[in-house]
C-alpha cells in the first residue's frame, strides 16, 4: 500500500512502505492512503508501527516544530485524492490554478483600477522622446545610402533636410519630457485614468501634427527644389512634386493635429463628469 504523507503543511506522495522512513516521517505525521477515513498520525496506524520500533509511538498528534498544532483534515472527496483545509485554516495549499490565475488578476486589477497606466505613463512619454531623436539618425542612413550627396545641389538638400530633422528630433525630445512632467502631475493629483488618457492623445496628436508632419513639409519642398534644379528635364515635375507632397503633409499633420485635441478634450470632459 502506498501512503501520502503531510511534511510540514505540504502534501507529499504517495509513497510504499519502505521508503517512508527515507522521508523523515514520525509517528506525529499525518498520513493517508486509499481506504482510510482520515488522515491519521503514522503512529496510529497498524501497517506503519514498525517503522517507529526504537520510537515512543504516541496516541495523539503532537505540535509540528513550527510551534502550531497541526489541524485535521477533512474527508477526502469522492475520487479519493486528499485535500487540505478551507482557506484560512492552518494546513491549507492553494490550488495550482490559483497560484496561476493570481498574477492574471492583479494585472487585471491594475488594468481596472487605472495603477497599471499611472505606473507606466511617464516612461511612455520618455520613450517617445527618445524615439524623436532616433528618427532623424534614420533619416540620415537612408539619405546617405541613396546617394544624395555625390551632386551640389542634392548635397544642399541633403544638409538642409538633416539640419530639419534634427531639430524636429531635438524639438520632439523637449516636448515630450515637458509633457512628461505634466503627466507627472497629474498622476501625483490622482488623476482619472480618462484625464490621462485624453492627455496622451493630444499629445500624440500635437507632437505628429506640429512637429513630425511640418517638418516632413519642409523636406518634402526642400527635396523638390533641389533636385528639380539639379535635373536637366524633369525639374518642373520634381518641384511640382516637392509641392504636392509639402501640402498633403501640412493637410494630414493638421488632421491629426485636431484628430488628437478631439479625442484627448472628449477624454478630458468624460473624466471630468465622472468625477463630479
Amino acid at each position: 500500500m502506498e501512503y501520502f504523507i503531510s511534511i510540514d503543511g505540504s502534501q507529499q506522495g504517495p509513497f510504499p512502505i519502505d521508503a517512508l522512513r527515507a522521508q523523515g516521517i514520525t509517528p506525529e505525521t499525518l498520513v493517508w492512503a486509499q481506504g482510510m477515513a482520515n488522515w491519521q498520525p503514522a503512529g496510529q496506524v497498524a501497517e506503519l508501527q514498525s517503522l517507529f520500533i526504537s520510537q515512543t509511538t504516541r496516541t495523539q498528534a503532537q505540535p509540528q516544530q513550527g510551534g502550531y498544532q497541526q489541524q485535521p483534515y477533512q474527508q477526502q472527496p469522492a475520487n479519493g485524492q486528499p485535500y487540505y483545509n478551507a482557506p484560512g485554516q492552518q494546513g491549507y495549499s492553494a490550488p495550482n490554478a490559483d497560484m496561476l490565475s493570481k498574477p492574471v488578476d492583479q494585472v487585471a486589477g491594475s488594468l481596472d483600477d487605472g495603477s497599471l497606466y499611472r505606473k507606466w505613463m511617464p516612461t511612455v512619454y520618455m520613450v517617445l522622446g527618445v524615439v524623436c531623436c532616433i528618427i532623424p539618425i534614420l533619416y540620415l542612413i537612408g539619405i546617405v545610402d541613396a546617394g544624395a550627396f555625390k551632386r551640389g545641389l542634392t548635397t544642399v538638400a541633403a544638409i538642409l533636410n538633416i539640419i530639419i530633422a534634427l531639430g524636429a528630433g531635438i524639438l520632439g525630445l523637449f516636448y515630450w519630457m515637458n509633457r512628461r512632467n505634466t503627466i507627472k502631475q497629474l498622476i501625483g493629483e490622482d488623476a482619472p485614468v480618462l484625464s490621462l488618457t485624453g492627455h496622451f492623445l493630444q499629445s500624440v496628436g500635437e507632437c505628429a501634427g506640429l512637429i513630425y508632419y511640418c517638418s516632413a513639409a519642409a523636406i518634402a519642398l526642400i527635396t523638390g527644389i533641389f533636385f528639380g534644379l539639379d535635373s536637366s528635364g524633369n525639374a518642373g515635375r520634381l518641384i511640382m512634386n516637392g509641392f504636392g507632397d509639402a501640402v498633403n503633409n501640412i493637410i494630414l499633420g493638421l488632421a491629426i493635429l485636431c484628430l488628437g485635441r478631439f479625442l484627448g478634450e472628449i477624454a478630458k470632459k468624460k473624466a471630468a463628469e465622472e468625477k463630479a
